[in-house]
C-alpha cells in the first residue's frame, strides 16, 4: 500500500519536480535497546531514524550527580511504535513531550540524523539544546525543494491542568560537505509548525537557500513534539509517510536579501537585531537556530529591536509571516 502511495506521489510531481523518500519513511521497521544504567530505560526508534531520549537518559544519569549531587530515577522513553494511529501501512512513530525527573519537560525528537551531545558545551552554556548537534542524514544529489509528512498532533496539559497551546514542528536542514575544510556547510533551511488535529494531515516544510552557488549532498529532517509555544506535558506527535521533493537547480528560488519588504539589520549582528516593518505591522517575526529551535519571536510594529546578546555565535534563519501569507524569509549571522 505504501509503495503504491509513493509511486502516485512521484507521478503527480510532474517532469520538473521529483519526489523521493528517506529510508524507512513509512516508519514500518523498528529497533529497540536500553539507555542508562541505573536503572536501564527501554528505548526504541524506527530503523534509520534516531531519538533524543536515549541521550537524555544517559547524560542525565552521568551529569546530574555532578551538578546537583542527585542521581535521577524517573527518566522515560519518548518515542514509541504506534500500530493503531497511523496514516498507512502497519505503523507510525509516536513522539511525546515528557517530564524527565527533576530536570523538567523535554520535547520528543525524531531525526534521520544521529544526535551527538557535547558535555563541554553544556558546561559552558548550561543550555541542553546548545550542546546538541547532529551528524549524517539522507544523501541527495540535488537541492531539496521541500520535505512533507503525514502527521497528527495532540497538545498536552499545561501547568494549570488545562490543554496547552503547544505545537509540534518539522524542520529541515540541507548541507553541502566542503572537502577542503572537512565540514558540513549549512546551505538551506525550512520549518513548519504542526498544530492540533484529530486525524492525519500533510504538512510541508519548504526550504530556503542561502545562496545560488553551493550544491547539496545531505538532508537532515527533525520532528519535535513541542515547538516555540507553551511546552506541555504529554504533547504527542504521530509521524508517518515522509517524502522529499527536489527540483533542478534553476528551479529553486533563493532569498538573497534584495527587495525584501522588512529591513532586518545589521548582518552580522551582535547585541541588538533591528527590523523596519515598512507597512507590515502585525506580522510575526521568528528567529530559528540551525537545529530548528525558535530562539526569538516578535510582533512587528514599525521600528523594532530584539536583544540577541544571549544567543550563541553562528548562523540563524528567520521568517516573517503576515496574516494571509509568508512575507519574508532570510538568514542572519550572530557574532560576539
Amino acid at each position: 500500500m505504501k509503495k503504491l502511495y509513493f509511486l502516485l506521489f512521484s507521478l503527480a510531481a510532474g517532469s520538473s519536480a521529483y519526489a523521493q523518500t528517506v529510508d524507512n519513511a513509512g516508519m514500518e521497521t523498528w529497533r529497540s535497546g536500553g539507555a542508562g544504567s541505573g536503572p536501564v530505560v527501554s528505548v526504541q526508534a524506527p530503523t534509520q531514524w534516531f531519538g533524543f531520549d536515549s541521550l537524555v537518559v544517559e547524560e542525565s544519569e552521568a551529569l546530574m550527580p555532578l551538578f546537583l549531587s542527585y542521581s535521577p530515577t524517573d527518566l522515560h522513553a519518548q518515542i514509541f511504535q504506534e500500530n493503531t494511529i497511523k496514516h498507512s501501512g502497519a505503523a507510525s512513530a509516536k513522539i511525546m513531550t515528557v517530564k524527565q525527573d527533576t530536570i523538567g519537560l523535554f520535547a520528543g525528537v525524531l531525526s534521520n540524523a544521529k544526535p551527538n551531545f557535547d558535555v563541554g558545551a553544556l558546561i559552558a552554556t548550561m543550555d541542553f539544546m546548545q550542546a546538541l548537534s547532529f551528524s549524517g542524514g539522507t544523501p541527495v544529489t540535488n537541492r531539496i525543494k521541500s520535505v512533507s509528512a503525514w502527521v497528527q498532533y495532540t497538545a498536552g496539559k499545561d501547568s494549570t491542568g488545562s490543554v496547552g497551546l503547544d505545537s509540534g514542528s518539522l524542520t529541515v536542514s540541507v548541507y553541502k560537505h566542503i572537502l577542503s575544510l572537512g565540514i558540513d556547510s549549512l546551505v538551506g533551511f525550512g520549518s513548519v509548525n504542526i498544530g492540533p488535529s484529530t486525524s492525519f494531515q500533510q504538512v510541508t516544510a519548504n526550504v530556503i537557500y542561502t545562496d545560488s552557488v553551493d550544491g547539496a549532498d545531505t538532508v537532515r529532517v527533525l520532528f519535535s513534539s513541542s515547538g516555540q509555544s507553551d511546552v506541555s506535558d504529554s504533547s504527542t506527535l504521530y509521524v508517518d509517510d515522509v517524502t522529499m521533493e527536489y527540483v533542478v537547480e534553476n528551479g529553486v528560488k533563493n532569498v538573497n536579501g534584495t527587495g525584501n519588504e522588512v529591513n532586518v539589520y545589521p548582518n552580522p549582528a551582535s547585541g541588538i537585531l533591528y527590523m523596519d516593518a515598512k507597512g507590515n505591522e502585525g506580522a510575526e517575526f521568528q528567529l530559528y537556530a540551525v537545529n530548528g529551535q525558535v530562539v526569538a519571536t516578535h510582533t512587528l510594529k514599525g521600528n523594532n529591536e530584539i536583544n540577541i546578546s544571549a544567543l550563541a555565535e553562528g548562523l540563524y534563519f528567520y521568517t516573517i509571516t503576515g496574516k494571509d501569507n509568508m512575507v519574508q524569509r532570510g538568514k542572519v549571522s550572530v557574532i560576539k
